[in-house]
């Protein structure tokens, strides 16, 4: 949940140096403002142009104060990033007049242009900020009376001295302005809030519930504080339209089934080898080759022997990659009834996909015009739909790039960046299909597409051209991430 939430916040800092983005405390983001400053010491995230925006402050309290949300801020984050000092804001813990100091936050959040991502985390009574049920919804920063509840919730904190009667915080109101939202929420004791807030009427009695009219929010949450939902929200799109999911091999899924549809033998390690054999570590991945290849030029070979050298070779690719290959052999590849044909692999290729039942089905991208590919895409695409007709089990589908078929910008949503160790198994398992490499160097145009993916992708995506890019990793595959 804390490594989602910060690249939610990295993809918007790559996307906009200078944005302004703002913070919540308590238990819950610890784990993301760790995720930012690995980042950060990583070099692949500057603050240096950041201004922050706190959503609040206990009232009484001295910025020194070791109870207080700027100590909590200066000691997770602050201290350990280089956000300047002149633009990181809190609200006041001691002002002569609270409402003079809550206008003036105001103004400064105003000045500012705006909050571009603002992160929340929500109480067990459903608050947001300090905004205790009963808040007006366009209540601007205030001086917030904490409930009985909220009190003896944050004693822990205080070490038997006695909690602030009273915060300053952040309005619903001034929450809703910002222009992305993002609320986090882990453990069971958050179940009911976080059902309430999403699936609940929109009521003051729950102030969280009011992001149901804000145009962009999303919610992550552990699978305590989900268990309480009545519909599966399960999504892949963790960004808007236009945002990009950067990740890691530590960011990828564990424990799931996985299916790559590879239309030729070779097709699955020279386009995505570095995050099978990176996925195959935590999952069971499932390579079906839908074709036999035997068209590719082999000299001296019949077409039994051609088969069972590609065969062979695929086998010893994935002993590598550690997946396991099914030939499908698919009738299209041959038959001069293109439809009838397709109609026989898609009853097929649905047999292995109820068997494996797959959480995440890669497979190639839409505009790939090679003609196997575009007909392995169209026996998946019946297959997987005439499957998820009759199941409920929610699906992803990483529709992935090649040398043969390029992504345009914006045709992407999702990166994998690794470097030199992954790349270097992608380069064996790809060697292994000899047959092709000695009339094509396959593996040499799969390198050079990581590595161009890489070098350039982001300064075009991440950041904007001209801008200083981070450091994200050596190279690159692509994919487009849907739900089905």
């Amino acid at each position: 949940m804390s490594a989602k939430a910060a690249r939610f916040v990295l993809a918007q800092l790559w996307r906009k140096p200078n944005a302004v983005l703002g913070f919540a405390t308590g238990e819950t983001p610890i784990g993301m403002y760790k995720q930012l400053v690995r980042a950060h010491e990583q070099g692949r995230a500057d603050f240096g142009h950041v201004t922050t925006f706190n959503l609040d402050e206990y009232w009484g309290l001295s910025q020194n104060d070791p109870n207080g949300y700027h100590h909590f801020m200066s000691q997770y984050l602050f201290k350990k990033v280089n956000v300047p000092l002149s633009q990181i804001h809190l609200p006041p813990g001691r002002a002569e007049d609270a409402e003079e100091a809550s206008r003036e936050y105001e103004q400064l959040i105003k000045k500012a242009g705006g909050i571009d991502v603002q992160v929340l985390g929500i109480a067990p009574n459903g608050h947001i900020g300090f905004n205790e049920p009963g808040t007006p919804f366009d209540s601007r920063t205030h001086l917030a009376k904490l409930s009985a509840e909220t009190r003896r919730k944050n004693a822990v904190h205080f070490n038997k001295k006695p909690v602030p009667s009273h915060a300053i915080t952040m309005g619903l109101g001034t929450i809703m302005e910002a222009k992305k939202i993002v609320l986090l929420a882990s453990g069971k004791e958050k179940a009911h809030a976080v059902a309430d807030a999403i699936e609940g009427k929109v009521t003051t009695r729950v102030p969280a519930s009011v992001l149901q009219w804000h145009p962009d929010v999303t919610v992550i949450l552990d699978e305590a504080a989900a268990s309480r939902l009545q519909s599966n929200y399960r999504s892949p799109l963790l960004f808007a339209e236009g945002d990009i999911e950067l990740l890691t091999a530590p960011d990828l899924p564990e424990g799931k089934q996985i299916m790559v549809i590879s239309p030729h033998p070779d097709d699955a390690s020279i386009s995505l080898g570095g995050i099978i054999g990176s996925l195959s570590k935590r999952n069971k991945v499932h390579v079906v080759i839908m074709t036999t290849g035997y068209r590719s030029v082999v000299d001296g070979k019949d077409i039994a022997h051609i088969i069972k050298t590609r065969e062979q070779e695929a086998e010893s690719e994935s002993r590598v990659l550690r997946s396991k290959p099914i030939f499908l052999r698919a009738a299209f590849y041959d038959s001069h009834d293109t439809e009838k044909a397709v109609v026989r692999d898609a009853r097929e290729l649905e047999r292995h996909i109820r068997r494996i039942k797959p959480d995440i089905v890669f497979l190639p991208n839409s505009k790939d015009k090679h003609p196997t590919h575009k007909l392995s895409r169209e026996v998946a695409r019946r297959s997987l739909e005439h499957w998820r007709s009759t199941s409920t089990r929610q699906l992803e589908l990483w529709e992935f790039e090649g040398p043969w078929s390029q992504f345009s910008e914006g045709d992407f949503n999702t990166i994998f960046a690794f470097g030199e160790v992954v790349m270097k198994k992608k380069m064996h398992a790809i060697s292994l299909q000899k047959s092709q490499i000695e009339r094509t160097r396959f593996d040499i145009a799969a390198k050079a597409l990581a590595e161009l993916r890489g070098a350039l992708v982001p300064e075009q995506a991440l950041v904007g051209y001209g801008a200083k890019a981070p450091k994200l990793g050596k190279y690159f595959e692509l994919f487009h991430v849907s739900s089905l």
